[in-house]
């Protein structure tokens, strides 16, 4: 069936049963968000937005950022080889090297490397995901939109739990969380986890599972009201994380297969990484003033055979040490007031230490290539927005002053026969500033309907390319965006219907796109002329019973380059954006039975269903992954102070490609396959 169709006649089910009377209802225009930093009904905001309760996450299995796909339109996150490269695409705007074009904040700290925003889910109270850019509120790489991720606060109660989980391919995870007042105001809260699996394939060079994991980590959060006025937040989480291969083989682009997994060098990737901060808030009658700064670490070690065979060709092996200290401070205004506004300063400093020996073998012998890279990135930001509420329109405006430097201290050396020759060095300076500016009217005719319409800008620093053969490839320009969006949201039916709709247009200039380095070893950022992405996005949910829902979720995305010369002789114009799925479907329902016990409360059945369109990996669009759906399913009893379930995901063992590369040097291209079929049991226990 297709997905059009399916809606259609889902729509009609909604309409059929609306006309039954019900003695349940369900609130669901109570979800507020912080988004905007100013804690609104999600319904009532002129933006798309989707939020995820700490409910649906467990029961859906969210465990890390790649796990959100299927469960917000038009977002696209593709499950491939190391934690080292997570990219995320909304609507069409993500790249799948160095910055990211999609923001991730986790309670309130932004994470800006690429390599720590795939961390691992434990404990999570809400996901707050927002559609189209961001940048007036929070600035540089929030092009394509922002993700927010909320760990529950430390209360005034003494608790604990633990949670056991153990799957197929010896999949486990375990974790525990425990919460303890300190005082009558104070409190803290200490949560950890480890999660452990064999791996899914084998590699047939050594007979040995390729693309084993381990991972641990822990987070201690501490909050204090100082005064009727004051409020302290201390936070501080570790992760290490260990992979030991990545599961590639080579891929007959015409036939669409993958070979058997075989290469012959050890291969991994081993990721520390921490982060600390504080949260400062001051509530006064008619404002309210925040403050945070943070640090974060990450170290990491990136160690792969580039070419995939049991041939000694291309290895790689990279160092990382990146730091980030961030410190912003804001103010709001308070109260259901005609006239809301805030105003904020934001700075932001990071150091990027890398090291990469890249070793190449050919029929006269190896040679290393050496790469030294110092980088420094200090970005200030100041930001205003206000609105105001006039006869049943709501008007709001807003702008934003970016100033960003970067520079970058570069070393290239070749070790040949044990001889080094120092190839090229210099030290560059970019300088980067732009205004941000939004503005958007909303009509909200009663607590049911919210009518909107706004225009926002997009941007996105330029930066240096570190893998360099040619003078004018050692940096690449900012990419702007011009973001058109009109939208309507609906609740009602007692509360229990809920419909929003949305239509994009996005005018998308210098576009930052991944293309192949000059050699083939490597690839690089360049800008494309212009770009398009063009849209619809539907999310619904309906409450038919008290114990039985449904929700689906739907996105339709048109990419294209308008204006893209590759080269001098190749002209990629008018071809879809690569790793841009047509569409996104997304489907899930929840049935409760109640149990006349006072032991056993219910049973809840939970299954989802995700399908994407077509897509490109390629900007050639030589390749592309055909459509496929993903059937994931869930069964648990829910007792007093426990509860127990069974999962299943990827029901019917869909075969797909995951990820796709290719070294044109060795003619050869490259993909990871669909994780196969799993299921397991779990358990949740409430010690007190």
């Amino acid at each position: 069936m297709k997905p059009t169709f399916l809606i259609v006649f889902l729509m009609m089910a909604f309409g059929a049963f609306a006309q039954q009377k019900q003695k349940d209802t369900i609130n669901l225009n109570e979800v507020r968000i912080d988004l905007t930093k100013q804690n609104q009904k999600i319904q009532q905001i002129p933006v798309s937005v989707t939020a995820l309760k700490a409910q649906k996450i467990d029961i859906q299995k969210v465990e890390d950022v790649t796990d959100l796909n299927g469960l917000v339109p038009n977002l696209f996150i593709p499950k491939h080889g190391a934690r080292l490269n997570t990219d995320i695409f909304i609507r069409g705007i993500g790249v799948s090297k160095d910055e990211p074009s999609v923001g991730i904040y986790v309670d309130d700290i932004p994470y800006f490397d690429r390599g720590a925003i795939n961390f691992e889910f434990a404990d999570i109270k809400q996901i707050e995901v927002l559609r189209g850019p961001q940048g007036t509120l929070y600035g540089r790489n929030t092009m394509g939109g922002l993700i927010k991720i909320y760990t529950p606060d430390p209360v005034q109660k003494r608790k604990a739990d633990i949670k056991l989980d153990y799957g197929k391919f010896n999949q486990f995870k375990g974790s525990f969380g425990y919460n303890q007042p300190v005082t009558e105001n104070s409190a803290f809260l200490l949560d950890g986890y480890y999660k452990n699996d064999d791996g899914y394939y084998v590699n047939q060079f050594d007979n040995k599972k390729v693309d084993a994991e381990k991972t641990y980590g822990g987070r201690l959060k501490y909050k204090a009201n100082l005064s009727d006025n004051w409020t302290l937040k201390l936070l501080g989480n570790y992760e290490r994380n260990n992979q030991f291969g990545f599961a590639y083989g080579i891929y007959d682009i015409q036939n669409q297969k993958v070979s058997d997994i075989n290469y012959n060098q050890p291969s991994k990737y081993d990721r520390d990484f921490g982060s600390t901060g504080l949260h400062l808030k001051y509530k006064h009658s008619g404002y309210e003033l925040n403050f945070s700064a943070s640090y974060q670490k990450l170290k990491d070690t990136f160690l792969v055979d580039q070419d995939f065979t049991p041939n000694d060709i291309y290895v790689v092996n990279m160092a990382r040490n990146n730091q980030a200290f961030v410190q912003e401070l804001y103010a709001k205004s308070k109260g259901e007031k005609p006239f809301q506004w805030i105003g904020g300063l934001f700075a932001l400093q990071r150091h990027l230490l890398k090291d990469v020996d890249f070793d190449i073998t050919t029929s006269h012998g190896k040679m290393t290539i050496l790469k030294d890279y110092d980088q420094k990135i200090n970005a200030y930001a100041a930001y205003g927005q206000i609105s105001y509420e006039w006869n049943k329109f709501l008007f709001t405006t807003g702008l934003r002053y970016d100033l960003e430097g970067s520079s970058l201290n570069y070393n290239y050396d070749l070790l040949v026969s044990g001889h080094k020759i120092h190839k090229d060095d210099f030290v560059h300076q970019l300088n980067f500033n732009q205004f941000l500016p939004k503005f958007s009217i909303s009509y909200l005719p009663n607590a049911h309907w919210t009518a909107y319409a706004g225009v926002t800008k997009g941007y996105k620093a330029g930066g240096f390319n570190s893998t360099i053969e040619r003078d004018e490839d050692e940096t690449y320009a900012p990419e702007y965006s011009i973001n058109y969006e009109t939208g309507i949201k609906f609740n009602g039916l007692n509360n229990k219907l809920i419909f929003n709709t949305s239509v994009f247009y996005i005018d998308w200039k210098n576009q930052q796109v991944l293309q192949s380095v000059p050699s083939g070893r490597g690839f690089m950022i360049k800008n494309a002329g212009k770009s398009v992405s063009k849209g619809v996005e539907i999310e619904t949910a309906y409450r038919f019973t008290r114990d039985f829902n449904l929700g689906i979720n739907y996105g339709y995305t048109d990419a294209h380059f308008i204006t893209y010369k590759y080269n001098d002789s190749t002209d990629y114009s008018s071809n879809k954006l690569p790793f841009v799925p047509e569409y996104t479907l997304g489907v899930n329902a929840n049935y409760k039975w109640r149990l006349k016990s006072d032991t056993f409360k219910y049973v809840l059945f939970h299954l989802n269903c995700n399908r994407y369109g077509r897509y490109y990996w390629t900007v050639g669009n030589d390749t592309y992954q055909k459509p496929y759906r993903i059937l994931n399913a869930n069964i648990s009893l829910k007792m007093k102070n426990a509860s127990i379930g069974l999962w299943a995901q990827n029901l019917t063992n869909e075969k797909y490609i995951q990820y796709y590369f290719s070294i044109s040097t060795l003619h050869n291209a490259y993909a990871e396959l669909s994780r196969p079929v799993s299921f397991g049991i779990y358990a949740k226990v409430n010690l007190f």
